[in-house]
Formats: C-alpha cells, sequence, structure tokens
C-alpha cells in the first residue's frame, strides 16, 4: 500500500465474526502499510459451569517474533434485533461473568514456537440462582518488532505499531436452564430464502445453522458459530438459493443444532415448504 498523502489522524476498524470477533485496530497521522504477525488461539468462546468448572486455550504467535500481550475483560450489550453495542458505564452489568471468573495469566510475551496457555476458572459460590453469565476477554497483542516511523514535513515523526485486538466471549452458567428454539416466518424472494430462528427461555443459544438437502442430507449452505442472547429475541436467517445445483424447494431444509462443547444440546429443523 503506498503512503497516502492526505495528513489526517484515522482510527480503523475491521470485525470478524458473529460470537468470537477481532478487532485490527491502529491510530497514526497517516496510513502506512504493515504486515502485523498477530497471534492466533485454540479456542475463541470459553464456557464454564457446575460442571465444567476449568477450561483453558493457548495463545500462538503465528510470525516470527514475539507479541508483547494484555488480557482485559469488557462487555456488550445486545438489543431484541441482536444489535451489539459497547457496554461504557463505569459499573459492570447485571450479567457480568466477571465475579465468577479468575483467569491468568493477565499479560506476558508469547514467543514463536513457544505458546502461552491461559487458564480460567469458575469461583464457587453457595446459595446461588440459575442464571446465565457473559462478558469478552479482551486478548490485546503488539508485535515488539514491527515498528515503522513516519514522517511528513513539517510534523513530528509518528510511530505506527498494530495493535490486534480479538473479543472472546467468555458464558458461565449457575444452575439448570430451560431453552426452546423453532423457525418462523419462513419466505422465499429473488432467490433469497430468509426466516427468523426464535429463542425462547432464560439461557442463549450457540451452535450451527444450515440448509440442507433432505434426501441426501447434504449442506446446501451453512454460518457456523451463530449466537443468539438472552436479550435477544430472534436470529434472522438469510440463505441465497439462485444456483442451478440446488435441489427443489420442497426438498430443503432449515436446520439449527448447538454445539454440545458449550452447554447445549437442542437441534431444531423445519421444511422449507
Amino acid at each position: 500500500m503506498n503512503t497516502n498523502k492526505n495528513s489526517k489522524k484515522l482510527t480503523r476498524f475491521l470485525s470478524i465474526g458473529n460470537t468470537g470477533f477481532s478487532t485490527i485496530l491502529f491510530t497514526a497521522i497517516m496510513v502506512s502499510s504493515f504486515a502485523s504477525q498477530a497471534v492466533s488461539l485454540t479456542s475463541y468462546r470459553i464456557y464454564l459451569d457446575d460442571n465444567n468448572r476449568t477450561e483453558s486455550f493457548i495463545v500462538f504467535a503465528k510470525g516470527n517474533s514475539p507479541e508483547k500481550c494484555s488480557l482485559k475483560l469488557k462487555h456488550f450489550n445486545f438489543d431484541a434485533e441482536g444489535g451489539m453495542t459497547l457496554h461504557k458505564d463505569k459499573e459492570i452489568p447485571d450479567n457480568s461473568s466477571k465475579p465468577w471468573i479468575r483467569f491468568s495469566p493477565k499479560s506476558f510475551t508469547v514467543q514463536p514456537r513457544k505458546p502461552q496457555t491461559i487458564r480460567f476458572t469458575m469461583r464457587r459460590k453457595p446459595n446461588t440462582e440459575a442464571s446465565e453469565y457473559r462478558s469478552y476477554l479482551a486478548v490485546s497483542c503488539q508485535n515488539i518488532n514491527n515498528e515503522s516511523i513516519e514522517t511528513v514535513p513539517d510534523r513530528p515523526s509518528v510511530s505506527v505499531r498494530p495493535n490486534l485486538v480479538q473479543n472472546v466471549p467468555i458464558i458461565v452458567r449457575t444452575g439448570p436452564l430451560q431453552v426452546t428454539a423453532q423457525f418462523e416466518n419462513i419466505e422465499i424472494k429473488d432467490g433469497l430464502l430468509t426466516a427468523n430462528l426464535k429463542r425462547n427461555g432464560d439461557r442463549s443459544l450457540y451452535g450451527r445453522l444450515s440448509l440442507v438437502n433432505n434426501k441426501t442430507d447434504e449442506e446446501l449452505s451453512f454460518i457456523a458459530g451463530i449466537s443468539i442472547y438472552p436479550e435477544t429475541s430472534s436470529y434472522q436467517v438469510k440463505f441465497p438459493i439462485k444456483s442451478n445445483s440446488m435441489p427443489a424447494i420442497e426438498d430443503m431444509t432449515l436446520k439449527f443444532v448447538e454445539n454440545e462443547n458449550y452447554g447445549g444440546s437442542l437441534t431444531i429443523t423445519e421444511k422449507v415448504k
């Protein structure tokens, strides 16, 4: 990328994913090219309950340079339509998992070929009501060696260091919770199948949404890792079906399967027609 001639302060965000999303953030007086070495995680979701009180994931440096990382908890609010906003209040929300967990380390430097394990423990609290709690672990990493100096005539030089932030949902459940779900308002128009996956109950859903061929059980299309949190009533389903390889509409079924690794066993199916 060539250096942008317009000198101005810029903050750029790139969001990826639905449940565990990533953000690349950098602030500089000019836009410059960089090669972020970044990190990868072995899990992008943490789940704890009374039967699963410990969990962990591993952080890897993807490149040949060390990454300096720090961890802190964040919170995001959801509305009835699934819109997501950062919780900016100083007080944590009532459904925060912060009082329920311990994790370490909170800061570290991960070296190439020497991964770092992050461990989580659910606290024991007697006489607690059944409920679900949620926070996000912000994993913020900077490449120690990847820093460039940019200069603009008649302006001070500016250091640019890419910062990769990955927000990992942490779900804590205390006691048995119930949830049901169903597909509603299935419609096909202009080569697009739409529907609502409606959730009812006192816990979230997390799993795989797919459009399946009834005759072969083949997945025609899918969305992995969708979340519907208790604040949200439904998830809007959209699958394009404008393809010659698609079977007849009466041979299609919508399917949602919860991921059993994260506290769910629900399976929902509904024929398209």
